[in-house]
């Protein structure tokens, strides 16, 4: 595969960032874009200004290009290439099916492999920092989990595998008690909303210098005004660590895995967010099941979806 290069585009509930990888490793262009709506159609928009800025800005290797990786939120069969995109509704999630692989092949006439953002992400962080280990669960907010078992993604059935949530927006409960705490979780794990509660309240924070004049507060003044040491900030950040911590420890007792990463941007809430996690999941899971378990913020940051996708398109030319 030698002077053979890499597209990877990922798509996170963040930004989007394309990425050229050479055969041997090394990235040789980036490109980065922030999004605020993360609708069908948007997607696809912003998805095709990364290929065709990627595409420009390595005009000499377009030949060499041997294939594209798009990794995206979504259900995912990535055997068929198609793409099942939630869609607002006030009742359930609700599905539409988008022929992602067929389009962008057509379009540009290269290789294309579709994964989901989770999956791409868990396979970044296990080829260049955990692949001593056999068993990883990457954490997508509480809504996807990425799932490596002896060393391969798993993606179940049917290619969707790692949606942990129930269907539902509705109160959920039965006779055995509520389960509400499965129904869907916002990308935020509700910070935003929680800290504008707290305000609301009459908290005192400096966060209130940060809402702007239509009433928007983003995550990134959560985060920074944890670092500087604000009391409200750090609340929010505290319990919403302890959510996500009980939703890990489920998947502690259910898989076993040897190592879990949070990432997806969360992992530039830091250390306390951390901490309240690992807290909740010595709490709640079994002691036998997290025995030398590793739970970790990622390394490799917004740029692990991205990269992941380039590195399965790496893996899969490797194996023809």
């Amino acid at each position: 595969m030698g002077n053979k290069f890499i597209l990877g585009i990922g798509l996170n509930l963040f930004d989007t960032r394309a990425l050229v990888l050479r055969d041997d490793g090394k990235v040789i262009a980036e490109i980065e874009k922030r999004r605020k709506k993360t609708d069908a159609n948007k997607t696809i928009e912003i998805l095709l200004e990364l290929f065709e800025s990627a595409i420009s800005k390595i005009k000499k290797y377009k030949e060499n290009l041997v294939g594209v990786g798009v990794a995206l939120g979504g259900i995912i069969n990535n055997k068929k290439g198609i793409v099942y995109w939630p869609q607002e509704d006030k009742v359930t999630c609700v599905y539409i099916s988008l022929p992602l692989k067929d389009y962008l092949e057509k379009k540009f006439n290269l290789p294309v492999i579709i994964e989901n953002d989770a999956n791409a992400s868990v396979f970044a962080e296990y080829k260049f920092n955990f692949s001593k280990y056999r068993h990883i669960l990457y954490l997508f907010g509480g809504i996807g989990c990425g799932i490596i078992i002896d060393r391969k993604i798993y993606h179940g059935k049917d290619g969707g595998a790692g949606e942990i949530f129930l269907n539902s927006k509705l109160p959920m409960s039965s006779f055995l008690g509520d389960f509400s705490f499965f129904r869907p979780w916002s990308f935020d794990l509700g910070m935003i909303k929680r800290a504008k509660e707290l305000i609301s309240m009459g908290k005192e924070t400096t966060l209130i210098k940060r809402i702007t004049s239509t009433g928007e507060l983003s995550l990134k003044d959560i985060f920074e005004e944890v670092k500087n040491k604000d009391r409200l900030a750090r609340q929010t950040i505290k319990e919403a660590g302890f959510c996500l911590g009980v939703k890990i420890a489920f998947l502690v007792n259910l898989f076993n895995p040897e190592v879990i990463i949070i990432g997806g941007g969360l992992e530039e809430a830091g250390n306390l967010f951390l901490d309240e996690c690992v807290n909740a999941v010595k709490k709640f899971s079994f002691s036998e099941m997290r025995r030398n378990l590793k739970v970790t913020l990622s390394s490799l940051g917004r740029r692990s979806t991205s990269l992941g996708a380039a590195l399965l398109v790496k893996e899969n030319s490797l194996q023809k």
